[in-house]
């Protein structure tokens, strides 16, 4: 028979795993085979103070498990896991490749087991075993929890769809315990499950919407949640397409020629739409010194204005907004008509008080009026004329009157006259007359006048 073909033999591994085998037999026998007499009475034998508790642990973290053992003598603790049947300790020795096992011994009786940064296969039972004969244990569970995580590929990303059309949304997650999943709206309104049927939450790893509408465009968040924190959430955006649609708030716009115009539109459309204006002859408006559009943009919806700074002849007419997608065009129109600008209107009132309001180049009528009274009263109260003063007066536009060059008045100009009982050179002769002395005086000369004008008439 030819040697081609078979396999060679490596002695050195068979060597190997007799040897480790062997180990792991004197292991075993060493670990179940009492060091004491098995005829000791029940009172010497060692004793657990405690059973080992069942704990819980997020990967990740640290976990210890206490084994506390009196009367332990010439007996050996051993730690052993459970589920796969792999020693771990063997009284002060770890057996275990694992560098994250430790023991912590103090005193010969306290044995317990540290596990650092717990994975999700450390979880299953732990005991901790005396080799007695019959041997004595204690055991406990650790549980590994893990937080929720959602897996990518087995949950919706981004999707676009056509207006009416069904869509369905998945979302799967993993964790321990198994997450629970609810979606909701990023926006926090309501999901519209069907054009009769609203939910603020949905439970489940599914979405179904039926004939979905623009109105449920949105992001959607698929929230997954075990009670170990953190939840985790993902979020999905959800497109849907349908043609421009457009409407006017104000079909009719009157104007006046000069004045200042701004007329609106509205149109809603996705994928996004370009929105223009054209003017009266059917052509694109753009910006320049008369004409300003404007364009604000919110989700699919696009409010458009057109502000004309100053109207001419030629805008009056129709105006129209124009929006275009992929999927269709659409239009919406606005006529501007010619209105009689408005008159200013004049009341007489007005312009009597328009009259007497000043031209800023000197102070009010009235006020000047008024200043004037005030000065004189002024100039009264620091020369008071007395009833001689008012006579001289007269006497003086008298004399003035009649031009006789040799009557001089005795009228004190500038001076004030002077009140007392003697009189100086000065003063005037009458300063005491009372005012019926006075009107003698007058008449008297009245009669002396028209007497001498008697004698000097010749008689007939």
């Amino acid at each position: 028979m030819s040697v081609q073909g078979r396999r060679p033999v490596c002695r050195m591994c068979i060597f190997k795993v007799s040897r480790v085998d062997a180990a792991w037999a004197v292991l075993v026998l060493v670990l179940l085979t009492p060091l004491a007499v098995v005829s000791e009475d029940e009172e010497s034998l060692p004793k657990f103070i405690e059973n080992v508790p069942n704990i819980t642990v997020t990967v990740g973290r640290d976990a210890l498990l206490p084994c506390t053992v009196e009367q332990l003598k010439g007996f050996k603790v051993a730690w052993v896991q459970v589920d796969t049947q792999t020693i771990l300790t063997i009284h002060k020795q770890v057996i275990t490749r694992n560098p994250r096992i430790a023991l912590l011994h103090n005193d010969h009786r306290t044995w317990h087991l540290e596990l650092k940064n717990v994975r999700e296969k450390d979880r299953g039972w732990y005991m901790c075993q005396v080799n007695t004969d019959p041997m004595r244990y204690r055991q406990g569970y650790v549980d590994v929890v893990v937080p929720p995580d959602i897996i990518d590929r087995e949950s919706s990303g981004d999707l676009t769809i056509r207006e009416g059309q069904d869509v369905t949304l998945t979302c799967r997650a993993k964790g321990h315990p198994n997450p629970s999943i609810v979606w909701r709206r990023e926006d926090n309104q309501d999901i519209v499950l069907d054009t009769d049927k609203t939910e603020r939450v949905v439970e489940g790893e599914s979405l179904h919407m039926r004939k979905v509408s623009r109105l449920q465009m949105g992001s959607y968040l698929c929230i997954a949640s075990n009670g170990i924190p953190p939840s985790i959430s993902k979020r999905t955006q959800l497109r849907v397409q349908f043609p421009p649609v457009a409407w006017v708030p104000q079909q009719l716009e009157g104007a006046y020629l000069g004045q200042e115009l701004t007329i609106e539109c509205h149109t809603e459309a996705f994928p996004k739409s370009i929105n223009y204006w054209t003017n009266t002859n059917g052509d694109m408006i753009v910006s320049d010194d008369r004409y300003e559009p404007i364009v604000a943009e919110s989700s699919y919806k696009v409010y458009m204005k057109l502000r004309i700074r100053r109207v001419e002849p030629q805008d009056i007419g129709t105006f129209r907004c124009i929006a275009k997608n992929s999927l269709g065009e659409t239009d919406g129109a606005i006529r501007v008509y010619e209105i009689e600008p408005p008159k200013a209107h004049s009341n007489g009132v007005f312009g009597a008080e328009e009259n007497e309001v000043d031209s800023g180049d000197g102070p009010p009528t009235t006020a000047t009026h008024h200043h004037s009274k005030e000065r004189k009263k002024y100039e009264n109260y620091l020369h008071p004329k007395g009833i001689n003063d008012l006579t001289d007066q007269h006497r003086h536009t008298k004399t003035h009157d009649s031009k006789e060059s040799g009557h001089r008045s005795n009228t004190h100009h500038g001076r004030r006259p002077t009140y007392g009982s003697s009189l100086g050179h000065d003063s005037a002769p009458c300063c005491h007359a009372s005012a019926a002395s006075v009107a003698s005086l007058t008449l008297a000369a009245l009669l002396a006048h028209w007497a001498a004008r008697s004698l000097a008439t010749p008689q007939l």
